[in-house]
């Protein structure tokens, strides 16, 4: 197996062992939610969120690196310059 494969298997071991570790409630407070969960599903969502927000910084980012150069007219050496 590559290194990348092996380092993606090892990393959700490790992600799947937190998850199960940190059962107990916890409770989320934002301006003026408050949302109790197990912090697993909490560990969950955020690590959702952080992987979206990579995926589509990547996605927009391979975007960019698609785009056609613009064709500029760049001066023959064999012309003479006027």
């Amino acid at each position: 197996m590559r290194t990348k494969t092996v380092l993606i298997i090892v990393l959700i071991i490790l992600f799947a062992i937190l998850l199960i570790q940190n059962s107990g409630m916890a409770a989320l407070k934002f301006y003026l939610w408050n949302i109790y969960a197990p912090q697993f599903i909490l560990v969950f969502l955020v690590f959702c969120l952080g992987f979206l927000a990579g995926f589509l910084t990547a996605k927009t980012g391979r975007k960019k690196d698609q785009r056609v150069p613009s064709q500029r007219s760049t001066p023959s050496p064999l012309k003479p310059q006027a």
